[in-house]
C-alpha cells in the first residue's frame, strides 16, 4: 500500500517508519529542506543550536521509545542529565556532593517548615503514582494487582482535584506551590486546568539529579532524563533514513495543497504545483485546524470532529535566543539546563500569554547549553547558550519582527544576572520568534509543543471521519513532548490496521 505523510515532523516520521517496516511504500512530503520540524537545528555563524532543551525520557532500550528504535535497528547514543530550578528567593540545585534521592524533599522542608506536613503528603502521593507507573508495565499477577490497588487507594482522595486545588490543599506558601506547578507554564497551562495526577510526572525527582538511581531490584523503576549525543536532530534523521532504506521517498521543499477525498475516502494529495499523488492512506501532521480547514475541508468532517477542532486549545509560542559565545558559561551555571522563575503567580502569567501580553522575561525563562552533549555545535574555544521563554503567538501591541532586537537585549540582561559578562562575549546571535516558528512548522498560529494538557479536553483524534485519513503529531496528544508524540504515532499506526496488511 502507498502511504502519503504530509509533514515530516516526529509524528509523521514515526508513523512512516512503522509503515515502511511492514513493507508499505511511504512518501514523506515537507515544505522544509530537512526532516524533523522543530527538531531541526538552527544555525548561525558556525554554531548550531537545538530548538530548546530536548532532555527526553524513554530513550533507554528498556523504555518504550528506545525499544521501538532498537526494533528498527536504530541505536542512538544518549547521556543522562538533569535540570535546575531557581526562584527570586531560593534555588533547588543538586548539591555538589550527592545527598541521596530525597534531597529535594529535605531542602523544601528546611525552606518551608510550616508546610512540612504538606510536603510529606506530596511525596507519599508521588511515591504512589511512581509505583502505579512501574506496576502498569509489569505482568498482571495477583500480587501486582494487589499492589496497584493499594497504591491507588493512596492517591484516590485527590483524583478529582486540579493542580491548583491539590497544591493549595497541601501548601500554604505560594512559593512552594510554584515549585511543582511552575513547569505547567511551559505548556501554557493554568494550574486550574490540569489534573493533579500530572504533577509527579512533570516533576519526577530523577529530572533534578542525574545521580538518583532509576532502578529498583534490577528493574527500571523511574524514568531517566537524557540528551541525544550529537543533538536531537539525529532522531528524525535516523527515522527518515530508515524510511528511505525501506523503499520510501522524501520530498523536501514540497507543499501539499489538498487532500483528495472521493466518496468519503482519502485517495491522495494534490501538491501546490498541481501534481497529484495517489495514496491508499494519507497521514496529516502539524496544525490540526489548518490541516482540516485548508487541506481536507470541514465539509468532509462530522459535527463531533468539527467541535473538537473548534474547542481544543493549542499551546502558545516561544521566544528563543541562540548565542555563540567565546567563554565557558558553565563556570557560572553548572547544569546544562536551568529554569529561572520570576513570578509566583502562574495564573496571571498564563492569562497574559493568552491575551497577547509579553512579559519580557520577567515571569521566567531558561538558560540551556546545548554543546554540553553536542560539542560539534560550537567552534573550538567557543560555546552555545540558548535563552528562551514562553510568549504569545501574536502580540496585542506591536509585532515580533519590529521588537525582537529589544526583546533579545532584555533576555540577555536577565541572563547576565546568572552569567556575568555574557553580552561582552557574544560572537554569534540568532533570534527565533513566533513568526519564524509559524514559517518553520507551516502553521498560521505557532503552537510550540502541541496542545495544552487541559483535563478532559478532547484533542483531534488519530482516526478521522474521512476513511483512510489519519492525524498524528503533538496536537493529537495531550501535553506534547517527544516521547508522547512518538508513542502516539505508534498508537495511531496500530489503529490504522496497516500492520495487519504487512508484506
Amino acid at each position: 500500500m502507498t502511504v502519503v505523510v504530509v509533514g515530516a515532523g516526529l509524528g509523521g516520521l514515526s508513523f512512516g517508519a512503522c509503515a515502511a517496516r511492514d513493507g508499505h511504500r511511504v512518501i514523506l512530503i515537507d515544505k522544509n529542506a530537512e526532516p524533523g520540524g522543530v527538531m531541526t537545528l538552527a544555525r548561525e555563524g558556525g554554531f548550531s543550536f537545538e530548538q530548546g532543551p530536548l532532555i527526553l525520557t524513554d530513550l533507554r532500550e528498556d523504555e518504550p521509545v528506545g525499544a521501538f528504535l532498537a526494533s528498527l535497528g536504530i541505536h542512538l547514543e544518549t547521556v543522562r542529565d538533569d535540570r535546575g530550578l531557581c526562584t527570586p528567593d531560593f534555588s533547588l540545585l543538586p548539591p555538589e556532593d550527592y545527598a541521596g534521592p530525597d534531597w529535594r524533599q529535605k531542602r523544601l522542608e528546611q525552606l518551608f517548615p510550616a508546610d512540612r506536613r504538606g510536603i510529606r503528603a506530596y511525596y507519599r502521593f508521588y511515591d504512589a503514582l511512581m509505583e502505579l507507573r512501574f506496576l502498569s508495565g509489569r505482568r498482571k499477577t495477583p500480587l501486582n494487582r494487589l499492589r496497584m490497588a493499594r497504591a491507588f487507594l493512596r492517591i484516590k482522595p485527590y483524583e478529582n482535584m486540579t493542580c491548583r486545588a491539590f497544591t493549595e490543599k497541601l501548601f500554604s506558601d505560594a512559593r512552594l506551590r510554584l515549585v511543582f506547578n511552575g513547569i505547567l507554564a511551559d505548556f501554557c497551562a493554568d494550574a486550574d486546568e490540569v489534573q493533579c495526577f500530572t504533577l509527579p510526572f512533570v516533576n519526577t525527582e530523577t529530572a533534578f539529579d542525574k545521580r538518583i538511581p532509576v532502578e529498583r531490584g534490577g528493574a527500571l523503576y523511574y524514568p531517566s532524563y537524557r540528551y541525544i549525543v550529537g543533538g536531537c536532530q539525529k532522531l528524525p534523521e535516523a527515522l527518515c533514513a530508515y524510511i528511505l532504506d525501506h523503499g520510501g521517498a522524501f520530498m523536501p521543499g514540497t507543499v501539499a495543497e489538498k487532500v483528495l477525498v472521493d466518496g468519503g475516502r482519502a485517495v491522495g494529495v494534490r501538491l501546490s504545483d498541481g501534481r497529484e499523488i495517489e495514496a491508499d492512506l494519507v497521514v496529516g501532521c502539524g496544525s490540526a485546524r489548518d490541516f482540516f480547514t485548508d487541506l481536507v475541508g470541514p465539509e468532509h468532517l462530522d459535527e463531533d470532529y468539527r467541535r473538537i477542532l473548534r474547542d481544543f486549545r493549542p499551546m502558545e509560542a516561544v521566544f528563543m535566543l541562540h548565542l555563540g559565545v567565546d567563554f565557558d558559561p558553565g563556570v557560572y551555571q553548572k547544569q546544562s539546563l536551568c529554569y529561572y522563575y520570576g513570578s509566583y503567580d502562574l495564573h496571571a502569567a498564563v492569562q497574559k500569554l493568552r491575551s497577547g501580553v509579553y512579559h519580557h522575561g520577567a515571569d521566567g525563562y531558561l538558560i540551556y547549553f546545548p554543546d554540553r552533549h553536542a560539542p560539534d555545535f560550537a567552534p573550538p574555544g567557543c560555546h552555545c547558550v540558548t535563552i528562551y521563554t514562553v510568549c504569545p503567538d501574536k502580540l496585542r501591541d506591536g509585532d515580533w519582527e519590529t521588537g525582537k532586537e529589544d526583546f533579545a537585549r532584555e533576555l540577555i540582561a536577565l541572563a547576565e544576572e546568572h552569567l556575568p559578562g555574557l553580552s561582552a562575549h557574544i560572537v554569534a546571535k540568532k533570534i527565533v520568534t513566533a513568526e519564524d516558528y509559524r514559517r518553520l512548522t507551516h502553521m498560521k498560529k505557532s503552537s510550540f509543543g502541541g496542545a495544552v494538557p487541559i483535563w478532559k479536553q478532547r484533542n483531534p483524534p488519530h482516526l478521522t471521519p474521512v476513511k483512510n485519513l489519519l492525524f498524528v503529531g503533538a496536537q493529537s496528544e495531550n501535553g506534547g513532548g517527544v516521547p508522547i508524540v512518538l508513542l502516539g504515532a505508534l498508537e495511531a499506526y496500530r489503529k490504522s490496521g496497516l500492520a495487519n496488511q504487512a508484506h
